[in-house]
């Protein structure tokens, strides 16, 4: 599919960086969060990149970005979500990186997460091919999250995005 909306110029030239830095193909991540979610349609501002993979990935992606890290990979855990997590910045932008990230079921045990190589979708943008996260599973997370205000929104672009 066709990217349906741009990203901020900061923002593209990073995301052109990440591409060329950590191919995709070889690291198995996908954009996650408002810059995804913008790529598929829904029009949300965007703050940083977000990067999610699995958990042997992220310590791999996170050794192509040895340079630019400002916080190590590491454990986190709220109250919605668990990952490995990591924080990188370059030429001034926050870059996320979340490695097996699990959420909190109803009955407090973690789900087990998803396998990103398979279930990502690729976006045409800018003459590139962007990982993303489908917009179903996007809306689902956020909703595990506790934000079903933001699930609601995104769920509302589903249909529009479906019609490529």
């Amino acid at each position: 599919m066709k990217a349906k909306l741009d990203l901020p110029d900061g923002h593209a030239r990073v995301l052109i960086r990440l591409l060329e830095l950590g191919d995709p193909r070889h690291y198995s991540w996908a954009l996650t969060g408002s810059s995804g979610l913008r790529l598929q349609g829904v029009d949300v501002p965007v703050h940083d990149l977000d990067l999610q993979t699995e958990a042997d990935s992220v310590f791999r992606l996170e050794e192509k970005l040895a340079g630019y890290m400002t916080i190590a990979l590491h454990e986190k855990e709220t109250e919605h979500t668990r990952s490995v997590y990591g924080m990188a910045r370059i030429d001034g932008l926050q870059v996320e990186l979340m490695g097996d990230v699990r959420h909190r079921m109803a009955d407090g045990a973690w789900n087990g997460g998803v396998s990103i190589g398979t279930m990502r979708l690729w976006v045409e943008w800018n003459g590139r091919q962007v990982p993303v996260l489908p917009l179903e599973h996007e809306a689902a997370a956020y909703e595990k999250m506790g934000r079903p205000q933001k699930a609601e929104l995104i769920r509302e672009a589903i249909p529009w995005s479906a019609n490529d």
